[in-house]
């Protein structure tokens, strides 16, 4: 899609960290990782290195962990506080919890640092994490997404002397893994779906909670659709899911009850699909490398959010209009979500980038421009007492006040 077919979105404040290493796209988080109410970012590094920040500044650093490959940040105990999960290529999980207080220097005031609490040997070779409830039991699994194609479950097991990840289930893929995202299917039984090669996804239930349901090869209805040249097998893809509604958009395509999840190919497709149904589909002449979402408004619909190698990061919305933010700098790693930027104060929808200069950049307090622009005809199709009241005029009358409407009317002479 050219330049010229969508807005340009221009975001002015932002600040950087240095970050020296490198960084693997699933070794970055925001969450509230010391139970504040405050959102923090933490990034693990290829050199084992973990980076907690909060707010402007390097809040701990914790070092000697190995590659760094998934980090998730979660309720993982399901006992009401949130706890940092660090997984490393040669299988080590680390599991953190802030425990105490402590000053980063004698002025300063006290901020809560994490204490490593657990460290548990699972298979190595996690390339993707997840925190999700896949039984319907209310309480959080760890799922792990690894390199061998498979797809392992572990759930948090507490007993009076210590606590361990006790493995559930594994089910295999038949291709390499993109993402691992969790959603409900047409009876709200949750489920999951892995991403495959060439626009494909696998569908896993936990075959305790569903015994009767079976793992399935997601083949979209209306695939054939799309370019045959866009559908490469060999072309990785990536998946987000659990999209709030836009129930502004065209209840044709969804309403507000549907699970909608976006998917993004390596050689530039953009898709929002529901079920098993694609319900639009993009071609962006980008390498996208990441899907999120990201809510702008509060309580407001979800935006489909990819980012390129080159650092150009799309704004999507339901209806597929797009806004392009143009950052300037190639990217190695990209995340979005609510980041806290001072204390105490309301957390703002940001971009995270890190670029392959080795330096982080937060984009916050982001402020959309109008993804889509409707013409004045459309307006009056929509509005049912427009378009009875137009109904009384004809020709050239009619696009005499069509006209008159879009290029003379002032409402400050009313």
């Amino acid at each position: 899609m050219d330049d010229n077919e969508m807005n340009i979105a221009t975001f002015v404040d932002f600040f950087d960290f240095e970050l020296p290493g490198n960084v693997f796209n699933s070794a970055i988080a925001l969450g509230d990782v010391d139970n504040d109410n405050e959102i923090e970012l933490v990034i693990g590094s290829v050199e084992g290195d973990l980076f907690i920040f909060k707010g402007h500044r390097l809040i701990q650093k914790i070092s000697g962990l190995g590659i760094i490959t998934a980090i998730a940040i979660g309720d993982l105990m399901n006992c009401g506080s949130n706890a940092l999960i660090v997984i490393s290529g040669d299988g080590w999980c680390h599991i953190y919890l802030c425990l105490k207080f402590s000053k980063l220097d004698p002025s300063d005031e006290c901020v809560m640092k994490l204490e490593p609490v657990h460290d548990q040997r699972i298979p190595a070779n996690t390339k993707v994490i997840l925190l999700g409830d896949i039984d319907s039991d209310g309480m959080l699994e760890l799922i792990v997404g690894l390199t061998d194609r498979v797809v392992r479950s572990y759930r948090w097991s507490q007993s009076a002397a210590a606590g361990r990840l006790v493995p559930l289930h594994k089910w295999e893929c038949a291709n390499q893994i993109g993402s691992i995202i969790l959603i409900k299917d047409v009876k709200n039984r949750p489920c999951l779906l892995v991403s495959q090669p060439g626009v494909t996804a696998m569908r896993f239930y936990c075959p305790i909670a569903f015994p009767e349901l079976i793992e399935k090869t997601i083949e979209y209805e209306n695939e054939n659709e799309l370019p045959i040249e866009l559908l490469n097998p060999s072309i990785s893809s990536v998946m987000i899911g659990d999209l709030k509604v836009d129930i502004n958009c065209d209840q044709e395509l969804f309403d507000k009850n549907d699970h909608l999840y976006g998917i993004a190919s390596l050689n530039g497709l953009v898709m929002l699909a529901k079920k098993e149904t694609i319900l639009w589909s993009k071609n962006i002449d980008q390498e996208l490398f990441i899907i999120s979402k990201l809510s702008i408004a509060d309580g407001g619909p979800d935006y489909l959010i990819t980012c390129s190698l080159n650092g150009d990061t799309l704004i999507i919305d339901q209806k597929s209009q797009h806004a392009k933010f143009k950052f300037g700098e190639s990217v190695s790693a990209f995340c979005c979500g609510m980041y806290t930027v001072k204390p105490n104060t309301k957390s703002m929808p940001s971009f995270v980038l890190i670029t392959n200069s080795q330096k982080v950049y937060i984009y916050y307090g982001l402020k959309l421009p109008n993804t889509c622009v409707q013409s004045l005809s459309k307006c009056i199709e929509n509005d049912n007492h427009l378009s009875t009241y137009m109904e009384k005029y004809e020709g050239p009358s009619k696009k005499k006040l069509i006209r008159d409407c879009l290029y003379k009317y002032n409402p400050n002479k009313m």
